[in-house]
């Protein structure tokens, strides 16, 4: 496609999708009195949410704004904007069918069917974003052949998924929509319908098949592929686990017969809703290639503060917890005094803590620097306790080799004449004569021993 033609096909796209969303959400602020009660008991937070939910599900289409408009060749870009359509419409419709149904009943003409769609359009932007962004990430292609099957049955799911909700006689989201007939239901489609609907069960497998292609792509790829895969297993991984302790707690702590949530659970919620945004985003950061380096220093950083902060609270909580009960035995309350002991003891425990947590993450996830850290370590304990030069460039092609593995490199030290020094006799052994030599597949080094000037070299890698 002409790089001018594909600006313009996703600048289009995209407009639309911000059309859709600004209409939807000026129709969402006129129906918030009336429409799905909300979660907050607030009609103005409740529209917040909402609005920024859109602003979220917007990161797909930008994301794919800028994939595509830099590399048009690249499918992800125009599946990620066909994302973004496909939520826009979602939203739209249900706002349609909200004030055509709700606030001002026959204002707007198919608010029914809005309503009908807007029970069906979730499968084509879910099913894409769950099956075909995995298969195709990150080049857009299929990771061989033998993957068609998934794209092809996915495809087939959501087509069926769809058409099951649109084509389905009876109500219309009873929850949402009371007592709203289905004006797109065809009776006599039923049976075929309901074999249909069994196509959710197709879309599940072709999920755990796409997640599966990923790995496998993951193991086959060089190392530039593989940090994009990263990139986007970080992400996914992230907004899966939030969702995964939202909905655990919410199980746990939410009654079924009031159904009412805590503030603070209210905000997990929405705090999991927000983190399907960083799926976009890791997505552009890992086509377009910019600060792609990054992401094992992100996941180590990651993964040290979660566990940090797991480990302070559990600590918190414990130490208040037996502070608290040694206090009411000793002076029958505890006060604030728990709280305050408790508090110092996280503070205290916080570097030692980070420490140790640091290393463990270290050893698992940052193999290299954390050998090459300690292999520096232990050379440099032995500069200081040896004067045998020749031992010393023997240590030192092994470090060189174990750390850095370069292509080339040699060791080079300056006579004392060139340093305009007079040194007793034999106390450098052979001199340099005895101190040169390759480093392996030949190595760039540098400088030992002596007064380390400016203009000296004391390592110089060639890869």
């Amino acid at each position: 496609m002409n790089p001018t033609t594909a600006r313009r096909l996703a600048l289009a796209a995209f407009a639309v999708v911000v059309v859709l969303w600004l209409a939807a959400l000026v129709l969402e602020w006129l129906t918030r009195n009336v429409s799905r009660g909300g979660t907050m008991g607030d009609p103005e937070v409740d529209f917040l949410l909402t609005m920024v939910s859109g602003v979220i599900l917007l990161l797909f289409p930008l994301a794919g704004l800028l994939i595509a408009t830099r590399r048009p060749d690249n499918v992800i870009g125009w599946l990620l904007l066909a994302i973004g359509i496909g939520w826009s419409l979602l939203a739209g419709a249900v706002a349609w069918a909200d004030y055509g149904l709700k606030l001002h009943p026959g204002s707007l003409p198919g608010a029914d069917a809005g309503a009908a769609l807007g029970g069906a359009l979730w499968a084509p932007p879910l099913g894409m974003a769950a099956v075909f962004l995995l298969l195709l990430f990150p080049d857009g292609h299929l990771p061989s052949r033998r993957w068609r099957w998934v794209a092809v049955t996915g495809g087939v799911a959501i087509a069926a998924i769809t058409l099951a909700i649109v084509l389905s006689p009876g109500k219309v989201e009873p929850g949402q929509f009371p007592g709203v007939e289905n004006p797109l239901g065809i009776g006599a489609l039923q049976p075929v319908l309901d074999i249909l609907q069994y196509a959710i069960i197709l879309l599940a497998v072709c999920m755990v098949a796409a997640a599966v292609s990923l790995v496998v792509r993951f193991r086959r790829a060089g190392a530039t592929e593989r940090l994009q895969i990263k990139w986007l297993a970080a992400a996914a991984t992230l907004t899966a686990v939030l969702f995964l302790v939202d909905l655990v707690l919410s199980a746990a702590l939410v009654s079924s017969s009031t159904n009412d949530e805590p503030t603070w659970l209210v905000v997990l919620d929405n705090i999991a809703l927000f983190s399907v945004g960083l799926i976009p985003v890791a997505i552009a950061v890992a086509v377009l290639r910019h600060r792609l380096y990054e992401i094992d220093v992100i996941i180590r950083r990651t993964l040290v503060y979660a566990a940090l902060t797991l480990s302070l609270v559990g600590l918190f909580l414990c130490t208040v917890a037996g502070t608290g009960a040694l206090l009411r035995t000793l002076t029958g309350s505890s006060g604030t005094l728990a709280v305050t002991l408790s508090t110092l003891a996280v503070a205290g425990a916080f570097s030692p803590v980070r420490g140790v947590i640091q290393r463990a993450v270290d050893r698992r996830f940052n193999r290299a620097g954390y050998d090459a850290q300690a292999a520096v370590d232990g050379f440099s304990e032995q500069l200081r306790n040896s004067i045998d030069l020749d031992a010393l460039c023997r240590e030192l092609r092994a470090v060189v080799a174990g750390t850095v593995e370069p292509e080339h490199a040699s060791v080079w030290l300056r006579s004392p004449e060139a340093r305009g020094e007079r040194l007793p006799a034999g106390q450098l052994g052979q001199g340099t004569g005895t101190a040169q030599g390759r480093l392996g597949r030949g190595q760039q080094a540098g400088q030992l021993g002596g007064h380390t000037q400016r203009d000296q070299r004391l390592g110089e890698l060639d890869a």
